[in-house]
């Protein structure tokens, strides 16, 4: 039954690619075609079963996507974007349970359309809210193989404690809180005023969120930084608000250091996350980076998610990258069980077109 959808699916994108690319630009806009590859092997030892997996990369998928824009008269500008995800063997979702997820899973990510103007831009559609990505700035370098969204690599392993499982995973004890990723909304960016741009998006059931970005070089170093508030509206009783926010700074040496803190306003936990990073990029191809995150009362009040994380990557291309990371998750609670650690190697490439 998949592989049947699959292949619809791929024949109706084939069939308006080609339609898009074979109308005039005097009628519709340029179209272009990218993408990428990002496959992995990943090493997985629970302290009760270790296993390998081959597996696609959560922490940037393999996708392809449409996109196209046509300038008009009087500074208009019009343009789309339609982004698929096809993955087989997420890495966020197979599992000791579960070495093989089966057939690969084809999803939108993206289908909008936006106009601009010089007021700003508007989007339309399924894609990013205003708070997505405001936890994840991040000049590292080493974001394909680790950043802040940490469930992304083994998320759906279970903690043991002496061989018994304890019924949470790495995903469900941490996370970044990233606002409300990628949703059917309205969205607005501001033009760009001394490096900060403002945005903003209304969701359905009265869901709205609002963020402030700033990009800037100084000579001395580039600093990139984000700040957000989703508000949930009437979408949840027990979820009022996420506040999201991160920091980036690249020093000329290739030093770099990245902070992220948010939280999120729920009934009688209030979990929040904190994630630090200290990279450094040489050699014009390599870069290397040290990373310690935390996530308290998220699967329980005073359980505390831990991560820690090595990451190596290397460009020896233009559009290739080969990288390495080692990651360990812990698992704290007040419970009295002392859960074992899950240790995790991940060696892959990704390969954009």
């Amino acid at each position: 039954m998949m592989n049947r959808k699959l292949q619809k699916g791929f024949m109706l994108l084939a069939i308006i690619a080609a339609a898009l690319l074979a109308v005039s630009p005097a009628h519709a806009v340029d179209v272009g075609i990218s993408g990428q590859i990002n496959r992995a092997v990943m090493y997985v030892d629970d302290g009760s079963t270790a296993k390998w997996f081959f597996v696609d990369n959560e922490n940037s998928s393999t996708r392809f996507r449409f996109t196209g824009s046509n300038d008009f008269e009087n500074s208009w500008k019009v343009g789309i974007v339609w982004e698929v995800q096809m993955e087989s063997n997420a890495s966020n979702e197979v599992s000791m349970d579960e070495a093989d997820t089966g057939s690969a899973s084809f999803s939108d990510r993206k289908i909008e359309f936006w106009v601009s103007q010089t007021y700003g831009k508007l989007w339309v559609g399924q894609g990013d809210t205003a708070s997505n990505s405001t936890s994840e700035v991040d000049l590292s370098g080493t974001t394909v193989t680790a950043y802040s969204s940490l469930g992304d690599i083994a998320g759906n392993f279970k903690f043991q404690n002496n061989g018994a499982g304890l019924g949470v995973t790495v995903a469900g004890s941490r996370s970044n809180f990233d606002g409300f990723s990628r949703q059917d909304r309205l969205r607005y960016y501001t033009p760009t005023f001394a490096g900060f741009t403002g945005s903003a998006s209304v969701i359905s059931e009265s869901r709205w969120d609002a963020a402030l970005r700033y990009a800037g070089d100084f000579g001395w170093g580039k600093l990139a930084a984000a700040a957000a508030y989703a508000d949930y509206g009437t979408s949840s009783d027990t979820r009022d608000a996420i506040i999201s926010s991160s920091a980036s700074l690249l020093l000329p040496m290739g030093l770099n250091f990245t902070l992220s803190y948010a939280k999120r306003d729920q009934d009688n936990t209030d979990p929040y996350n904190i994630f630090g990073k200290v990279g450094y990029k040489f050699m014009e191809k390599h870069a290397a980076s040290i990373q310690y995150g935390v996530t308290e009362n998220l699967s329980a009040k005073d359980d505390k998610g831990e991560s820690f994380s090595l990451a190596y990557v290397f460009s020896p291309w233009k559009s290739v990258e080969f990288y390495a990371n080692y990651t360990v998750h812990m698992l704290d609670r007040d419970e009295g069980s002392d859960p074992d650690d899950i240790n995790v190697g991940f060696f892959g490439g990704r390969v954009k077109f």
